[in-house]
């Protein structure tokens, strides 16, 4: 099959035009299965991290039209999880946020496992990694952040962490503040109901949008690969500053790390611009995903 870029994104539009409840959403995915079965398999080579040649991938590179390809599928992730996912489920000061059946949250995992991707839900231990903070049990007796329940599970393409598990977490209110980690801007992501987003399709017109590219976080042998094309290793004490930028315009560390680990901020006091970061650059590799961070799990990855 030659490399059809747009069939995600007339999946996805397809999607908000036949949503007229669980059923309508169900029935129009299932007929739509067994060609989008056939265009993700296009897209096997994303499934394992691999060596980005220098400068990174160009307008010529078949690789990069798979990467902008299968953010088409992200966007049909991104609307079930909005639409259907988690909105039972207590919000961070813990008042009821409405109801939702649990078929239409169902929706969301058996659609994509459906197709080719495996359900996950990390269950033993919190980890950002692997986990989208959707919920927070404010406990100031609590010593680290715990995992309270899963509330839908995520996904893999392979090696390739397509979502992340949406989660409800016990913490204490210095590792993780209730109301910053569940209403701060969550990056890389398009689209969420219950709170601001940012990727870099935002702000684009209807067709350049779509010229945007999966951010890939990889787990494999060698570790945890977050924003595995970024430019800018955050791994080490002094990042080069990024093009355009002066040293000292450059936001601290620990926040870059902080915010490219959870894709948001979780930590009082918010940032005043926390709305108009650029995480896009920046990667890291660890060896574990915990919270707090800890230095030696930082590992260097040519």
């Amino acid at each position: 099959m030659e490399l059809d870029w747009w069939y995600f994104r007339r999946l996805y539009e397809g999607l908000l035009d036949h949503d007229d409840g669980v059923d309508g959403c169900r029935a129009y995915l299932s007929s739509q299965r067994p060609v989008t079965v056939d265009h993700l398999a296009e897209l096997a080579s994303l499934r394992n991290r691999e060596r980005i040649p220098a400068g990174g991938y160009t307008g010529h590179d078949e690789q990069l039209w798979r990467i902008m390809k299968l953010y088409g599928l992200s966007r049909v992730s991104d609307y079930l999880i909005e639409r259907f996912c988690g909105q039972d489920e207590p919000g961070a000061t813990g008042e009821p946020a409405g109801t939702s059946g649990l078929g239409g949250r169902a929706l969301h995992t058996e659609f994509f496992a459906a197709i080719g991707l495996t359900p996950f839900e990390h269950a033993d231990a919190f980890s950002p990694f692997h986990h989208e903070v959707f919920a927070v049990v404010q406990d100031p007796s609590a010593a680290a952040v715990t995992l309270e329940e899963v509330l839908w599970p995520g996904l893999w393409f392979g090696e390739l962490l397509f979502s992340r598990a949406g989660v409800r977490v016990r913490a204490p209110r210095h590792l993780m503040d209730a109301t910053v980690a569940t209403t701060s801007t969550l990056y890389f992501t398009f689209r969420r109901g219950s709170r601001p987003t940012a990727d870099l399709s935002h702000g684009w017109g209807s067709n350049s949008q779509w010229r945007t590219c999966f951010p890939r976080f990889y787990s494999d042998q060698e570790g945890l690969h977050l924003n595995w094309d970024g430019k800018a290793d955050i791994g080490g004490d002094a990042p080069a500053p990024r093009a355009g930028w002066a040293e000292h315009e450059m936001e601290p560390l620990d926040q870059r790390r902080e915010l490219l680990l959870h894709r948001c901020f979780v930590r009082d006091p918010l940032p005043s611009d926390e709305d108009d970061r650029f995480p896009y650059d920046d990667r890291l590799s660890l060896l574990t995903a915990e919270w707090p961070l800890r230095p030696e799990a930082i590992v260097q990855v040519p």
